[in-house]
């Protein structure tokens, strides 16, 4: 269970500073904030898609 704590707190935590943060971009004045919003969604998911297989062919896990 701490395992888990550990995972999901930094996780939660980072989670709303960056929500907050886009947000901000969104709803400000710049008509871009759209465009970001997308850009930033899209680049997330990549990012997901490379690192998630790199770190499971590296990072041997204890069983």
């Amino acid at each position: 269970m701490t395992a888990l704590r550990w995972f999901l707190l930094p996780g939660f935590c980072g989670g709303m500073t960056t929500f907050s943060a886009v947000t901000i971009e969104v709803v400000g004045e710049d008509a871009m904030g759209f465009g970001y919003l997308l850009l930033t969604v899209l680049a997330s998911i990549i990012t997901i898609a490379v690192v998630i297989p790199f770190a499971r062919a590296t990072i041997k896990v204890k069983g």
